[in-house]
């Protein structure tokens, strides 16, 4: 059986923990989700003490605490805030549609997020901008731990090194002429770039499909190995980097890029952290510890699908949370461990309802011994006669077998007959139905609102812009209706293109197509609008 710790503490949360993190310290956790509540618990000591909470404007989908306890909170569709633990709300920092991705260096001098337009902003600890960067969808982001180097990917493999201030420092392209996606990276201690690269389709026979690259700090390729499996993370440890891999493999990976195998799961590896000189991993719903010779020193089993692992600086605290995705118990909680709590041997019986250990493997099981068989069938026909009619009874006394009903077996004999005379069913006839045009359900239109677009007020303090959505793509019939609406709903427009005029923040609005069997499908674009003042109104241009 598995050694297992207990959490010092268990918090209870009443909505999904969409983001949490630890203070470098360990002595305090904050956490939000969709209800824009920010809570922060005092962990420190023998209690877990709920502290005062605050609201922001929306849902928060990330945070992090940086080394002098500034909080930063990326939002679904808001802005970027720093509040202090005690000293409230510090500053916001604009951007278009919302936080996708947030990362900050470890001393949390350097902030980095992408919008929802997929642009980079780089900040500081006090919110103020130290650039932007801009190169088509980015969906991956990481910030080195000194803070001297960021890394972007987009959603066609292309990845882009910057340095602080986000000036282009060197890029890599595509390969494949099919495509290929970033599943992961991370800049490793010496600034070199620790990818992960899998191929969309074929590849050459010399082109691995799923690949680990190293590249060095100047943009040099320095390696290419091949492995087994895409990987999800990839952690900087002193001279390498420990990767974990969908298929729940972890390996270490060393400088000159030889791989060896650490540990295995049975799921999908979801987040790897580094203790002193062992390795915590999450994967399905546990936190395990293991040392460097493989070996799991203990587990920790979470309610939910353990999705993220913070640490305190030092590495005394540990907090994990993970949502169970059950919509009837929906249990969430935030686990805090003390990853040196003395381990005990799970017992054989943990979890067994009492009234089921007599079942548990190893225990005395009663076995039922059926009487003899002069005991067993003793009955002298009491009980059977009792089910019988008055007819049947006198039939079973004189030991006469009862009489089957002609009429009964005719019509048996009949519907075997039937049965027989029926024909066999064609299987080209089958395939014929099921390749029947007549038969495909009919195909919705795909509705395509643009790119998302940022733009600059003019000098009157707003600025036109045209929302086109002649790159949607008729179904199985052609497209008979448009529909664009605003960010409230009310629809503004019913033609392919139409022009708005608007005000400097964000703007969002909604392209509905449909054909003539009503099938229809909505597509999204973001539009900021850079100037002096902030709101979301517009109006409508017409032509």
């Amino acid at each position: 059986m598995p050694m297992v710790i207990d959490p010092l503490f268990e918090i209870e949360c009443d909505v999904v923990a969409r983001a949490c993190a630890i203070s470098p310290d360990g002595e305090w956790v904050s956490w939000s989700g969709d209800d824009g509540i920010v809570r922060l618990i005092e962990v420190n000591g023998a209690s877990c003490n709920e502290l005062e909470s605050f609201q922001v404007e929306d849902a928060v989908t990330h945070i992090q605490i940086s080394q002098d306890g500034m909080i930063v909170i990326g939002t679904h569709s808001g802005d970027l805030h720093g509040h202090e633990r005690l000293g409230g709300h510090r500053w916001t920092h604009p951007i278009g549609g919302g936080c996708d991705h947030l990362s900050i260096s470890e001393d949390g001098t350097v902030i980095a997020c992408v919008d929802g337009g997929r642009n980079l902003h780089i900040l500081t600890e006090n919110g103020i901008v130290r650039g932007k960067f801009s190169s088509g969808e980015l969906i991956l982001l990481c910030v080195s731990d000194s803070g001297n180097s960021i890394a972007v990917a987009d959603d066609e493999g292309t990845v882009h090194m910057l340095d602080n201030n986000g000036n282009l420092l060197w890029s890599r392209k595509c390969e494949s002429e099919v495509g290929e996606t970033i599943s992961s990276f991370s800049i490793l201690h010496d600034e070199s770039l620790l990818l992960s690269r899998e191929a969309l389709g074929l590849t050459q026979g010399d082109i691995p499909q799923i690949a680990l690259e190293h590249w060095s700090e100047n943009g040099e390729k320095l390696s290419v190995e091949e492995i087994d499996s895409r990987a999800v993370c990839i952690v900087p440890e002193k001279e390498g980097a420990l990767v974990g891999l969908f298929d729940g493999q972890v390996i270490q990976v060393n400088q000159n890029m030889s791989k060896t195998p650490l540990w295995r799961s049975m799921y999908a590896i979801s987040d790897i952290k580094r203790c002193g000189n062992d390795t915590l991993i999450a994967s399905w719903f546990h936190l395990h510890r293991i040392d460097g010779g493989g070996e799991e020193s203990w587990r920790c089993e979470h309610t939910g699908l353990v999705d993220s692992i913070r640490s305190s600086k030092d590495g005394s605290r540990i907090a994990i949370s993970g949502d169970n995705q059950n919509d009837y118990t929906r249990e969430n909680r935030i686990l805090i461990l003390d990853p040196d709590s003395e381990p005990y041997l799970l017992s054989n019986d943990a979890g067994i309802d009492d009234d089921l250990l007599g079942f548990d493997e190893g225990s005395e099981v009663k076995t039922i011994t059926a009487a003899s068989d002069d005991d067993l069938y003793a009955d002298g026909g009491d009980d059977i006669a009792a089910l019988l009619t008055e007819e049947e009874r006198e039939m079973f006394s004189e030991g006469v077998a009862p009489q089957i009903d002609d009429d009964l077996m005719m019509m048996l004999d009949d519907e075997i007959e039937q049965l027989a005379q029926m024909p066999e069913t064609d299987g080209d006839d089958l395939m014929a139905g099921l390749t029947d045009d007549s038969a495909v359900e009919n195909i919705a239109p795909t509705a395509d609102a643009g790119y998302d677009q940022i733009v600059s007020a003019d000098d009157t303090g707003t600025a036109i812009v045209l929302l086109d959505g002649s790159a949607s793509i008729a179904g199985t019939h052609d497209i008979a209706q448009w529909s664009w609406r605003d960010g409230t709903s009310k629809q503004i427009g019913d033609t392919v293109k139409i022009k708005v005029k608007l005000s400097p923040g964000n703007h969002t609005f909604t392209l509905t197509v449909a054909d003539s069997m009503r099938e229809s499908t909505t597509d999204t674009i973001t539009v900021q609008v850079e100037g002096s003042s902030s709101d979301d109104s517009f109006d409508l241009l017409y032509d």
